[in-house]
């Protein structure tokens, strides 16, 4: 059997070393390749991932990754100014456990200069399916080219500026998330750098008020890049019973709570059913709906409880979130504010975890942030 993998961004590297890693649980062979465009460059952004992450690198590469290409460990994640009970709100991640901060070129060099699977470096993209000799094909080439077979996802937000700030030294080993008048930036420390990310509603914020109150509130000297996105997810995840869609040419919601990666290796989890168990394609594309309508109504719940700043973002957020339906969100949160301290404390081993999250971790921002 033979995977083809198109594209070598974050999705790509995921989907590859997700398959490299499984397929010797198969009774037969299995052929992987990645075929990229080196024409394409990474998002120049910094990236922060979930706590499962380093466990993927580990399985693919051993525990010397920490040393292979450079990481800053992240405990956590500051929320600052969001809610109007604390001025900071930090999400602990369990004793003993971490997550990563990278850039994402530096990541995606060492998977395809260490990953063993055969990788194919082509200078035009692949215009048509057919032309690809392969049992099944993940598609990671980032975001659709138009949106007519796309759902739209919720969320206030629509655009980025990136910028870059020097390294500080013996700098904080979490995320920070802070509150703007306009929405909120994130803060990523690099080994050598900090990323820095001010995310707007272009609707109601001008790209030169944002631009001027990113470099006033974050001392930001030049913007690298203004990025306008949409959050979608794809109405059929699988075409043609073997292309399969992973990464941004799947679905894409705002980098809140870091859950592009761990959801890379989620989606890589239904398709690998897909491919050698017993799970059909309806299924499939079902499993996928409920998983991102998940993170999307956790994500969006971080603005019900507005912030410190009073503007028209922050109350059109929290209108968002009040007219959204969220049933099957609801009555979770009733399940986990109904648990016992010890059976939150046993949720992080737990399989009754919302998307990404174990129950402990949205009790922590229901008694923080949530009024």
């Amino acid at each position: 059997m033979k995977i083809i993998i198109l594209g070598r961004g974050n999705a790509g590297c995921i989907s590859a070393m997700h398959f490299a890693h499984f397929r010797h649980t198969l009774p037969f062979d299995v052929e992987i390749e990645l075929i990229y465009d080196s024409k394409i460059k990474p998002v120049p952004t910094g990236q922060g991932t979930t706590l499962q992450f380093p466990d993927w690198l580990f399985f693919n590469f051993g525990s010397n990754y920490l040393n292979s290409f450079p990481v800053t460990k992240k405990i956590g994640i500051m929320y600052e100014n969001w809610g109007t009970k604390n001025k900071e709100t930090f999400h602990p991640f369990a004793l003993g456990y971490y997550a990563l901060h990278f850039s994402p070129d530096q990541f995606q060099d060492y998977v395809c200069n260490n990953l063993k699977i055969n990788f194919n470096e082509r200078d035009e993209n692949i215009k048509d399916y057919n032309e690809l000799d392969a049992d099944y094909i993940i598609d990671c080439r980032g975001k659709p080219k138009n949106f007519k077979n796309y759902k739209k996802l919720i969320n206030p937000l629509n655009c980025a500026l990136l910028a870059e700030l020097p390294k500080k030294e013996n700098d904080v080993e979490w995320t920070r998330c802070i509150a703007t008048p306009d929405g909120w930036c994130f803060y990523i420390p690099l080994p050598n750098k900090t990323s820095v990310g001010y995310l707007y509603n272009d609707k109601i914020t001008t790209v030169d008020k944002a631009k001027n109150n990113f470099k006033k509130l974050f001392n930001v000297n030049k913007i690298n890049h203004v990025f306008p996105f949409k959050q979608y997810v794809a109405e059929e995840p699988i075409i043609d019973d073997r292309v399969l869609l992973n990464g941004n040419k799947l679905f894409f919601l705002e980098p809140l709570e870091a859950t592009a990666m761990g959801s890379y290796v989620k989606v890589c989890q239904f398709y690998f059913n897909y491919m050698f168990g017993n799970t059909c394609k309806e299924s499939v594309k079902t499993s996928i709906h409920e998983y991102v309508n998940k993170v999307q109504d956790f994500i969006l719940y971080h603005y019900a409880a507005e912030s410190t700043y009073d503007t028209p973002f922050w109350k059109k957020a929290k209108k968002l979130w009040e007219k959204t339906e969220t049933p099957t969100f609801d009555k979770h949160i009733k399940m986990v504010k109904s648990m016992s301290d010890i059976d939150l404390q046993r949720s992080y081993s737990s399989p009754s975890e919302y998307a990404l999250w174990p129950p402990i971790s949205i009790k922590h921002w229901i008694d923080q942030v949530d009024d």
